[in-house]
């Protein structure tokens, strides 16, 4: 029985006609640029990843601006554009926004609670932020009174227009919703004329009325109709004053001593982020 011939185990490996050590030197130098090839890849990929990086660098170093020039009330938004970047100042939206108001012109609609024409809460707010005062606040006057007053004096020449009324209509017992639709038709004037309107609650009538016979009902229905205010007026900025406590009033329906009038323009000041001069 004949034997099986077994193949060489470098045969596959080995060209026809290579023995002994010139196969051997052929397989040890295929290894070798076997693995050449392997290390040649890695070091193109390590190169072409320093290459970006370094590329990336060059183009952060063209970015030019200088933060000292910008204005702090500005944001920057940048655009890149063949390596270099553009600069645009764009305003700041945010609760840190600060508006200067020197030089606009700020109309007043109220009764007793404004009508103290040299000292009072409004005189303070325009003198911190160089508001320009206009005035028309009469003692004893009730909202209807004020919607004439709106009617005749809101015009465009005017930025914004304050609204604090109310008490007399409700120590009148006058229904709320009605007080309230009257300061929203003053609101609307504003708003079609192209004025800012601002309405203020007035004071914590509860915390601070000492009401006279009669007038028991007084405080919770003042208290009643600053919420249907604040609930219900709409395209105005509703701030809400009642900051002010009873050693701040003068008298038994809290007409305010100065230091009541300070509160109240600084709540103004704050909720509208007037710019103090």
């Amino acid at each position: 029985m004949g034997s099986i011939p077994i193949s060489h185990p470098n045969k596959v490996l080995y060209p026809s006609g290579l023995r002994g050590e010139s196969a051997k030197l052929l397989f040890a130098s295929s290894n070798l640029a076997e693995t050449s090839m392997k290390k040649e890849n890695i070091a193109i990929v390590l190169g072409l990843l320093i290459l970006s990086l370094v590329y990336v660098g060059m183009l952060y170093s063209k970015i030019r601006f200088t933060v000292n020039t910008l204005d702090p009330t500005m944001v920057v938004s940048g655009t890149i554009m063949n390596g270099d970047t553009t600069i645009t100042p764009v305003p700041r939206i945010g609760l840190d926004t600060v508006i200067s108001v020197r030089g606009k012109k700020a109309l007043f609609i109220g009764d007793s609670h404004t009508a103290n024409h040299d000292w009072g809460w409004q005189v303070i707010v325009c003198k911190k932020t160089g508001l320009i005062l206009n005035n028309t606040a009469v003692i004893g006057k009730h909202l209807p009174w004020m919607v004439n007053v709106a009617n005749m004096g809101v015009t465009k020449n005017f930025d914004y227009c304050f609204i604090y009324g109310g008490a007399n209509d409700i120590h009148g017992n006058r229904n709320p919703y009605l007080v309230v639709k009257d300061v929203q038709k003053i609101v609307n004037i504003c708003n079609s004329k192209g004025v800012t309107p601002i309405v203020l609650t007035g004071f914590n009538a509860e915390e601070c009325v000492r009401p006279i016979k009669g007038q028991e009902f007084y405080p919770k229905a003042y208290s009643r109709y600053q919420r249907i205010l604040m609930d219900s007026i709409k395209n105005a900025t509703v701030i809400d004053t009642r900051v002010v406590v009873r050693t701040d009033c003068g008298d038994w329906t809290c007409h305010m001593q100065p230091s009541g009038h300070k509160k109240v323009a600084d709540a103004v000041i704050k909720k509208m982020k007037f710019k103090i001069n």
